[in-house]
């Protein structure tokens, strides 16, 4: 063994790429062109909203400060978690035989645990986001402002709260 990581061939390396395009492309339109706008038309008036106790305010704060963040914990652990653990047991970052993309040393022992180490940090700082963020919403989605007249007339509703 020569001390670096096997890299990917030009012709891996191109399918590498235009798989993960094929993937991130799509999702990457479907959030610019149709969850952003429903997002930003459902915080327009999210005041509005009511669903049982919980005003829409709260959905979007909630949303946002807790959600969002947890998303991201979760994300980050699903995606680099397996490998961590692998790296740990196998004390050696990259893995055996594993392919790289650029010319990489091999890493061993402690040096080896950093990877996994700072996806247990960046889960950690997610997961602590989230927390503080359930106080942050909590205080600014104590009192909503009511739903206007203009607002329930830009929506199609009555003011007796039917469509």
């Amino acid at each position: 063994m020569n001390g670096y990581a096997p890299l990917y061939s030009k012709r891996e390396r191109i399918r590498l790429v235009l798989k993960l395009a094929a993937i991130f492309l799509p999702l990457y339109l479907l959030g610019q062109y149709w969850l952003f706008p429903a997002i930003e038309q459902y915080s327009t008036y999210a005041n509005c909203y009511q669903y049982g106790k919980v005003n829409g305010v709260e959905v979007v704060m909630y949303g946002v400060f807790v959600g969002l963040p947890l998303s991201c914990a979760l994300l980050v652990a699903l995606l680099f978690g397996r490998r961590g653990l692998r790296i740990i047991r196998a004390g050696q970052d990259p893995l055996p035989g594993e392919k790289v993309l650029r010319k990489t040393r091999y890493r061993y022992g402690k040096m080896a645990w950093l990877t996994p180490m700072f996806t247990v940090l960046f889960t950690l700082y997610f997961i602590g986001l989230g927390v503080w963020g359930a106080s942050q919403a909590e205080q600014i989605s104590r009192d909503p402002a009511p739903c206007s007249e203009q607002q329930k007339l830009e929506l199609g509703r009555t003011s007796d709260g039917n469509t």
